[in-house]
């Protein structure tokens, strides 16, 4: 670790239940320069002390926001939440999960890809980037980012006994789809690559934008 990194409690919480990182990427001097004031400097300071790295045999990742511009655009283009802001995406998990960040809003949406919803998180200013993104990694838990199946079972540990730790470019994604009527069964994950498995998901058109009140009754119906 740098002598000018200071390791912050909420990140240190994170490390704590998600151990060290694996398959560190280094982070450009160059990628650091051009998300100066569109990025908390936390994350960017996150960047140069651990790169773009894995957790939990990629369970999670932080990720770089160039490699998902592609990616965000085709779940945004037919929503009005590009009038908005602009987004980025800085993590995602290895269900095809990303967590996105407003310049001006935060940590304002997540996207479920395998449900085909983009989910409205509670967002905030600019001046409190800093401390919603502590809030963030230090109120991370394993299981958020993991998922069960018909029978309440967890899914992920089954997925890496089965194929193994995933690449920086994969994911685990249901085939056939669940916004076409997959079931969310063990037998039909696969291991896929990330960025065609999220395109060809944005593709089938069924995407819904749900804050929190939609979201509970989408739970419930």
């Amino acid at each position: 670790m740098s002598a000018e990194f200071i390791l912050d409690d909420g990140f240190e919480y994170f490390l704590e239940k998600f151990d060290s990182p694996k398959q560190r990427v280094e982070c450009a001097v160059e990628t650091i320069e051009k998300y100066k004031g569109k990025l908390p400097d936390r994350l960017l300071e996150y960047w140069q002390e651990y790169g773009f790295c894995g957790f939990k045999k990629g369970l999670f990742w932080i990720v770089n926001p160039d490699d998902y511009e592609d990616t965000l655009d085709e779940w945004l283009e037919h929503t009005d939440i590009l009038d908005n802001d602009v987004y980025h995406v800085f993590a995602r998990s290895a269900f095809g999960n990303l967590y996105i960040w407003g310049e001006e809003t935060g940590y304002k949406y997540e996207v479920n890809a395998r449900r085909g919803w983009i989910i409205e998180q509670d967002g905030n200013t600019r001046d409190e980037g800093r401390f919603s993104l502590e809030v963030f990694f230090g109120g991370a838990n394993v299981k958020d980012f993991d998922i069960k199946d018909e029978s309440r079972a967890y899914l992920f540990d089954p997925s890496i006994k089965k194929f193994g730790e995933l690449e920086p470019d994969e994911m685990f994604g249901f085939e056939p789809s669940l916004i076409i009527g997959g079931e969310t069964i063990f037998e039909n994950i696969n291991k896929v690559n990330i960025f065609v498995h999220l395109s060809i998901l944005a593709q089938f058109g069924q995407i819904e934008v749900l804050d929190h009140d939609s979201l509970i009754r989408k739970a419930f119906s």
